[in-house]
């Protein structure tokens, strides 16, 4: 393995354990190598935090489009794209994301951009099940800041993280049936 992808691995380890306060000097420790290795790869910790950003939204994107080829209904293939999560980020605190803000505001950034961008496959989802006459046209742009608003108010949400997926998995069934009875 790659000396920057233990490095990504491995603060995604302590920031999943502990949040952003683990230090550049904890990683090198156990990757058995100096701090001074790690400043030749990375400049700062928010460059990591960027890079390690970038990488868990790289493989949340593999996931949706692996999903989005299922052999599922449409319906299905939609509210498991929205809600897509790989295996290694079950188990942690989103949140911590969203602890960013302060210290490390271009890192926060990044996880905006993240999650308004790269909407075109589900939109194209979407499209096909209009085509198909299983989903109604609706106005792409509200649903898109419906679902955003949303994921970024669970990942905020220190009292219902341990329900994330299920938050998002009520959200989608609200989306997708309505509240009609």
């Amino acid at each position: 393995m790659e000396l920057k992808e233990r490095i990504l691995e491995s603060a995604a380890t302590f920031f999943s354990q502990s949040g952003l306060i683990f230090t550049m000097q904890e990683i090198a420790a156990s990757l058995n190598i100096s701090k001074k290795t790690i400043y030749t790869v990375y400049q700062s910790k928010e460059e990591l935090l960027i890079d390690m950003i970038d990488c868990m939204f790289s493989k949340i994107h593999s996931k949706k489009a692996e999903l989005a080829k299922a052999p599922l209904p449409i319906e299905d293939r939609i509210k498991n794209v929205i809600i897509a999560l790989p295996e290694e980020y079950a188990g942690m605190e989103l949140r911590r994301l969203y602890e960013l803000e302060e210290k490390y505001p271009m890192a926060a950034k990044r996880v905006h951009e993240h999650l308004e961008n790269n909407w075109e496959p589900t939109i194209a989802l979407i499209d096909e099940g209009v085509k198909e006459g299983k989903i109604k046209p609706v106005p792409m742009e509200i649903l898109k800041q419906m679902i955003t608003a949303s994921i970024e108010k669970f990942l905020c949400d220190g009292e219902n993280i341990n329900r994330y997926k299920e938050n998002l998995e009520g959200m989608m069934d609200i989306i997708m049936n309505g509240i009609k009875e």
